[in-house]
């Protein structure tokens, strides 16, 4: 009985050494406020200031951070830079990069009830 109870826990301890620290893995997305916005790049605050360039793969949505999230929709990236405050200098924003390693942004998040100050830049993508 005794046997049995240490190679039980010998085998927790060994798989348990094996497994990844964080079950929902690390994808080194950033959540912030942003600092700067240029026609291709995005530059936000999440424990350090990082830049993502963003690009014509880009996908936009809003991201409701109070009520239904039912609502996330897809946002037009044409009206999102030139006609709204959304990607404005201190707006809240998720940055989720490509899994290529490079930091290219895949899908952003805006947070749309949380438009920043609206000082950001008036740059529209061509």
């Amino acid at each position: 009985m005794i046997k049995r109870t240490v190679l039980v826990i010998a085998l927790v301890a060994v798989v348990g050494a094996t497994l990844p620290r964080s079950v929902a893995g690390n994808y080194d997305c950033a959540v912030g406020r942003i600092t700067a916005v240029t026609g291709n790049s995005i530059t936000v605050f999440d424990r350090e200031t990082r830049t993502f360039t963003v690009d014509r793969h880009t996908r936009y949505t809003n991201w409701p951070t109070q009520g239904a999230w039912q609502a996330i929709r897809l946002l037009d990236p044409r009206e999102l830079y030139c006609n709204s405050t959304y990607l404005s200098v201190g707006s809240l924003v998720a940055i989720h990069p490509r899994h290529d390693g490079t930091n290219v942004a895949r899908w952003v998040q805006v947070a749309t009830d949380q438009s920043g100050n609206g000082d950001g830049a008036n740059v529209c993508i061509r």
